[in-house]
């Protein structure tokens, strides 16, 4: 059997053993808990790299093995961009810090970077990340991000979907694991730690957007981030609503929307009854447009 496998693979053409290989390569790779690779993501005319502490699964075959894995790769040339010397920018729903290290990479110590990860698992992994990247900007706050300050229930996934760890228990088959971490409002953190200003902030809190913008009111009339927030049916109704009241709420608060396209352009979005897609949009503050009208495509 082994035997007409190496056969198969030889009687392709070279084009298609490069593909073959690069794919068994980062298979092999990706079930390695631990191995330092560094990354790169083309942001045109540039390019930056990036140590990571593993190598994800892709299923993207025409990207050289190195190259940025993730399909929000049109969100962070955005970011990237959109990101000047002196702006305060916000990573809600850390993980394992990758928003955070691309800010920190555009900002250095000319900007104010604030992550929070509330799992003990994840803010390992971040915190390896940022000492492999050598970031010194980047502040992390243990906190889940709500409406209230206080001590809440965190649904940890113990294997597999480990991205989707929740304030309520996730709508998957995968092992969970709860447990009890702090949580505080944006709002009240913003007064106790007396940040007079947000720029840019990106939330990503597994079906909690709406929890995250309740407790965020000041933040959403007074600061008006450019917001970067994943909406996502798939995980909203786990909560007992759907993704696109994430839409509304923004657009009560006179945001406007938009989608972000490969290249970090972003077009505009006209809401939909379902977002069934794992995608993060953009909402712009209406007196803000102007900020973004460079990037807008037709």
């Amino acid at each position: 059997m082994n035997f007409l496998r190496v056969l198969r693979f030889l009687r392709k053409s070279p084009e298609q053993r490069r593909i073959t290989t690069r794919f068994f390569a980062r298979k092999g790779l990706a079930r390695l808990p631990y191995v330092p690779v560094r990354m790169r993501l083309a942001i045109p005319p540039e390019e930056i790299t990036f140590w990571w502490s593993y190598v994800p699964q892709s299923d993207f075959a025409d990207r050289p093995l190195l190259d940025y894995w993730g399909n929000d790769i049109g969100d962070l040339r955005f970011l990237w961009r959109i990101l000047q010397p002196g702006m305060v920018f916000f990573d809600v729903g850390a993980y394992h810090g990758l928003y955070t290290v691309v800010a920190a990479k555009k900002l250095g110590r000319r900007g104010q970077l604030v992550a929070f990860e509330p799992s003990p698992r994840e803010i390992h992994r971040f915190r390896l990340h940022i000492r492999l990247n050598g970031v010194l900007s980047a502040r992390l706050e243990p906190f889940a991000v709500s409406t209230r300050l206080g001590r809440l229930k965190l649904f940890t996934v113990v294997s597999g979907l480990t991205s989707m760890n929740s304030l309520t228990h996730p709508a998957i088959q995968d092992p969970v694991q709860e447990i009890a971490v702090d949580s505080v409002p944006l709002d009240e953190y913003l007064i106790q730690e007396g940040i007079t200003r947000i720029d840019v902030m990106k939330v990503d809190a597994e079906g909690a957007e709406l929890e995250v913008f309740g407790g965020a009111q000041r933040v959403l009339t007074e600061y008006r981030p450019l917001i970067i927030c994943e909406v996502l049916d798939w995980v909203t109704r786990a909560w007992g609503y759907s993704a696109r009241e994430i839409v509304s709420c923004l657009k009560q608060k006179d945001y406007r929307w938009f989608e972000f396209q490969p290249d970090g352009g972003i077009s505009k979005h006209e809401q939909k009854d379902a977002y069934p897609e794992v995608m993060n949009y953009l909402a712009v503050p209406a007196e803000k447009l102007a900020t973004v009208r460079e990037w807008v495509r037709p």
